[in-house]
């Protein structure tokens, strides 16, 4: 059973319990994943986390409730989970903009938080993976190793400067990571096979004062623009080379060169 396909059963599971009490390792285990793991691909794949989801999901439902019945909005308020009708009252305001009180006696349009259908919504993921706006490059080719003596500096150097995703994935007895990878898109987007991988191994070991990486971008300037605006200055001018490409190359915090480049049009 795919990712995809485990992740919508928890949510199915959420939808048919509405009413009860919802705890995430219950929820996870319909993933067959662990509660934090679960979590994070939900919010990843979503763009909301789970708690958020179920408590939009109630008030959405509480407020067609509150139109279509007779029922106490206190009585509402304990269906959907809410020990007081305050407590109901206050969140169905965030959430719908009006009181229970307004939204039963008068004409007014509730709002209404939809069932995720997962493979929906990664279709619209894959469109604004494409466009990558703020970032403004794409990674399109790499197979680089990189070495260094700490890793949990590097990795927030490529977050921080590159705006990239880390993770160190092993760390010996003293905790300093060993083996980690840092990827222009989130980890588990390459884990669940929707995008490639497009990143950079790294190990525990000496740093390389020399190119450690020659990676293929789309976006060159727009690479250098955000480059600079995160406050690094060590990355080089853009060069047009003869060979029909603009490169350019950045120091890493430890030292290591990457060089970036992008293929020109021919002129015929």
């Amino acid at each position: 059973m795919d990712t995809i396909v485990r992740v919508q059963r928890a949510i199915d599971f959420v939808e048919d319990n509405i009413l009860d009490e919802l705890k995430y390792d219950v929820i996870a285990s319909q993933a067959y994943m662990s509660s934090c793991h679960f979590q994070r691909i939900f919010s990843i794949l979503s763009n909301i986390t789970i708690g958020e989801y179920i408590r939009n999901r109630r008030l959405t439902l509480a407020g067609i409730d509150l139109k279509a019945s007779e029922a106490k909005v206190i009585d509402i308020a304990f269906k959907y989970g809410y020990e007081t009708s305050e407590s109901f009252s206050r969140a169905f305001t965030r959430f719908h903009e009006v009181t229970p009180t307004i939204a039963r006696n008068q004409e007014s349009q509730l709002k209404s938080f939809a069932k995720i259908s997962i493979k929906n919504t990664l279709e619209g993921k894959k469109d604004a993976m494409q466009e990558l706006s703020k970032r403004g490059y794409t990674v399109k080719e790499n197979g680089a190793v990189y070495h260094t003596r700490n890793m949990d500096k590097t990795a927030k150097w490529f977050e921080d400067v590159l705006g990239w995703y880390a993770g160190i994935d092993a760390r010996n007895e003293a905790g300093a990571g060993t083996y980690g990878c840092v990827l222009p898109v989130p980890g588990e987007l390459v884990n669940m096979q929707i995008a490639p991988f497009k990143g950079i191994h790294m190990f525990y070991g000496e740093s390389q004062n020399n190119v450690v990486a020659f990676m293929l971008i789309e976006g060159i300037d727009k690479l250098y623009d955000f480059v600079k605006k995160n406050g690094w200055e060590k990355i080089t001018e853009i060069k047009i080379q003869p060979w029909g490409a603009k490169t350019c190359d950045v120091t890493t915090i430890d030292g290591s060169i990457i060089t970036f480049f992008e293929l020109m049009e021919l002129k015929v």
